[in-house]
């Protein structure tokens, strides 16, 4: 095949000569995602009889779908044990699911749901990938790299593996990347500001108050990088967490009651090298003498295999090295080193002495190190982007083509490795019965103010944004109207 057939593949120009090839390429990947999702669940055939299915999630999708089934909010549980032993008030644990998808639960049983849920939030990632895309000018090679590393790495799979749904929210970091690079390249509106609050928001609905802490943490270090954007992620985290208010007033009610005691990060640079390109299967995974820790492996687990490893140090090398102020370099390497950092060892418990009870609910911070990584992630495209734009073209052609392939097997040995049906063998037998987790709901005055108080500024803050970005988008309009027009 000519080097002009296949130039669509590298070189963003020659595609867009090409749009049905880039439709038929990109919806290759996205119905290969969908599979392998499937796969890794078992396409919603899940066993729910350990670990975290069976102790937290399982349990908590069946209670909001018999609350969902009556008609009822889902207030109070019958059977709170999957709260923790904490209370049986729901919405006081802040990372249960109350996203709009779970509307869904009146017509899909439990594990359709699950199956479905993640396919929707996979679907909202990959869309958020493909903007970036744009944005970055990548190739279709280059995407197909960072679209295997963000959808399949060992953080999100294992996760996902022993039973932690809520981290869906992880798939919306592709929109989080997108809204931080639109403010690094100047855009300070309140479009902006609306836009990564509701984002924020959305992802601590899905039941990822996580995630939803590790972007506060990091715009919050974003903003020392210049006035301008501290005045901007100061709006937005002030109205993200205004606009959260509903899902944060509950458990504010419970403060005292939670098992906040610091865990620890990634404790030597064994484990974190292991973490990157060592497949520890679930029967090993509490293995301490496997592991390096008494904590479960998937809270380490970042496997890109050593083909995805190597390009990502390599690339983002690269990336580095072409110093490009468009792609966010460098008010960006601030919070992703101090996201990074805080991951490692006792760092983060350091950072917890401050009394801000949002940041204490981070137990385990090796979690923490996805979001530095996903956006290392988008970096390595880049820089496969500028190695593909320059004279050699065709030597890093072959070789970024090479080691995504490569990376596929990697993944896929690790997905297959990891499958909800592998990790039930692998862990202790733990019976849940979801029948019995059914709305118990009672007086209680003090829970139901706070979830009106919550939503009252909920609602209010969103209100307020849209009337802000409307009058701005009129300002604007106005001007272009008042503009003098050549004649």
């Amino acid at each position: 095949m000519s080097k002009r057939k296949l130039g669509w593949i590298i070189d963003p120009l020659q595609e867009a000569e090409n749009p049905l090839l880039t439709w038929l390429w990109c919806g290759f990947l996205f119905l290969c995602g969908l599979i392998l999702w499937g796969v890794l669940l078992n396409f919603g055939e899940i066993p729910f009889d350990f670990h975290d299915w069976a102790e937290v999630n399982a349990p908590r999708i069946a209670f909001l779908q018999d609350a969902i089934r009556k008609g009822v909010l889902p207030l109070h549980m019958a059977d709170a044990s999957a709260l923790r032993g904490v209370t049986d008030r729901y919405m006081a644990l802040p990372d249960v699911i109350l996203s709009p998808q779970v509307l869904l639960l009146k017509w899909l049983d439990v594990g359709d749901f699950i199956l479905v849920h993640t396919w929707l939030l996979f679907a909202l990632g990959f869309w958020g990938l493909y903007r970036l895309k744009k944005m970055a000018g990548l190739s279709l090679l280059t995407f197909s790299w960072l679209f295997l590393l963000f959808n399949f790495n060992g953080h999100l799979v294992s996760h996902y593996a022993v039973g932690h749904v809520t981290w869906g929210g992880t798939f919306l970091f592709s929109w989080f990347i997108y809204l931080v690079m639109k403010l690094l390249n100047g855009d300070h509106s309140w479009r902006w500001v609306a836009q990564i609050s509701f984002l924020l928001f959305f992802i601590f609905l899905q039941g990822s108050f996580h995630q939803f802490v590790w972007c506060l943490l990091f715009l919050g270090v974003l903003a020392l990088t210049g006035v301008r954007n501290f005045f901007s992620v100061l709006k937005a985290g002030a109205a993200a967490c205004l606009l959260s208010l509903v899902r944060i007033v509950p458990p504010a009610l419970q403060m005292g009651s939670f098992d906040d005691e610091f865990l620890g990060g990634f404790s030597s640079l064994r484990q974190l090298f292991d973490a990157f390109v060592r497949i520890i299967p679930p029967a090993d995974s509490l293995n301490p003498e496997a592991t390096g820790s008494f904590l479960g492996w998937w809270e380490f687990d970042a496997y890109l295999g050593y083909a995805g490893a190597a390009a990502l140090i390599v690339f983002g090398i690269v990336w580095l090295a072409a110093r490009d102020k468009k792609s966010g370099f460098p008010a960006v390497l601030l919070p992703v080193a101090v996201i990074a950092l805080f991951s490692v060892s006792k760092f983060y418990e350091w950072f917890r002495l401050i009394p801000i009870p949002l940041f204490t609910g981070e137990r385990v911070s090796s979690r923490m190190l996805i979001l530095p990584l996903v956006f290392g992630f988008f970096f390595a495209a880049a820089g496969m982007q500028n190695a593909l734009n320059s004279r050699r073209k065709p030597l890093f052609s072959a070789v970024i083509a090479i080691l995504t392939l490569i990376t596929a097997d990697e993944l896929w040995q690790h997905l297959s490795v990891w499958q909800v049906t592998n990790a039930f063998q692998s862990f202790p037998y733990t019976y849940t019965d979801l029948s019995i987790k059914t709305v118990n709901n009672h007086a209680d005055p003090q829970y139901t103010s706070g979830l009106l108080i919550g939503l009252s500024v909920t609602v209010l803050t969103a209100l307020v944004l849209l009337l802000l970005v409307w009058r701005e988008a009129r300002q604007k309009n106005a001007g272009t109207d008042l503009t003098p027009q050549n004649e």
